[in-house]
């Protein structure tokens, strides 16, 4: 079961960019609290949040699905109001290590609510241990729904009966009472792979062109020539008869 914590927050005049940078300045985290009135009709309420005390918080938990017990003050520290939050969203700088927006949404104690719970895996696989296999996550989070109060921070996987080519699916896992998984049954958690080979390129053979062996020309052998027509002039058709003019 996810624990409870209890979240110090003041309410936030400003909204838009330039109000949001301001907050950051001063060392809070801006965010959203969410809720239901009567009517069932969704309104939100800008918070800010002391960005140590919303650190050290994520830092003692497993997940970012926290249930807090909000509590919302003035500027002046005045308490205003309390209720029971679930911290669904926490959005992080894109490049440095902090958070720059969070989203509470109020939730009721009797009320089903729908999170994502991490997996984790337990022990290491036959197949990893003895063959060198290789431990593949293939879903981190799987989706529940439950009570508040039956919302689990962590789901535990056993994998160290895998073998190669073996997977532990959705069907397998152990849920806790009270909780529902919306997952497909058959799709695998944790696979475990054979090594993948290395593949060597061997060199291909150089495929040598054949020799192109050309007429040998006969050394004193002159090439025949042509007449003024084209013809082949014939030295003895052409040559006089002795002792005529």
């Amino acid at each position: 079961m996810a624990k409870t914590v209890s979240l110090q927050v003041s309410t936030r005049a400003g909204i838009g960019r330039a109000a949001v940078k301001a907050v950051r300045r001063s060392g809070c985290v801006p965010g959203v609290l969410y809720g239901k009135a009567k009517n069932k009709a969704v309104h939100s309420r800008p918070i800010e949040i002391d960005a140590k005390k919303l650190k050290a918080l994520l830092h003692s938990s497993t997940s970012e699905n926290v249930l807090v017990n909000v509590e919302i003050t003035d500027k002046s520290g005045t308490k205003l109001d309390q209720h029971l939050a679930l911290l669904l969203d926490v959005q992080h700088h894109p490049l440095k290590d902090y958070i720059i927006h969070v989203d509470l949404h109020e939730i009721a104690q009797d009320e089903i609510l729908h999170a994502e719970v991490p997996v984790a895996s337990v022990g290491e696989p036959l197949g990893v241990k003895n063959s060198g296999g290789l431990l593949e996550t293939m879903l981190r989070t799987i989706r529940v729904a439950c009570l508040p109060r039956d919302l689990p921070e962590l789901i535990t996987v056993d994998v160290s009966h895998l073998e190669i080519g073996h997977s532990v699916h959705v069907r397998e896992l152990v849920i806790p009472k009270g909780v529902t998984v919306s997952n497909p049954p058959e799709l695998p958690v944790f696979s475990v792979f054979a090594p993948k080979e290395e593949v060597v390129e061997t060199p291909s053979a150089e495929v040598q062109q054949p020799e192109v062996i050309k007429e040998k020309k006969v050394e004193g052998e002159a090439a025949p020539a042509a007449d003024a027509k084209g013809g082949k002039s014939d030295a003895k058709a052409s040559a006089k008869p002795e002792g005529k003019k």
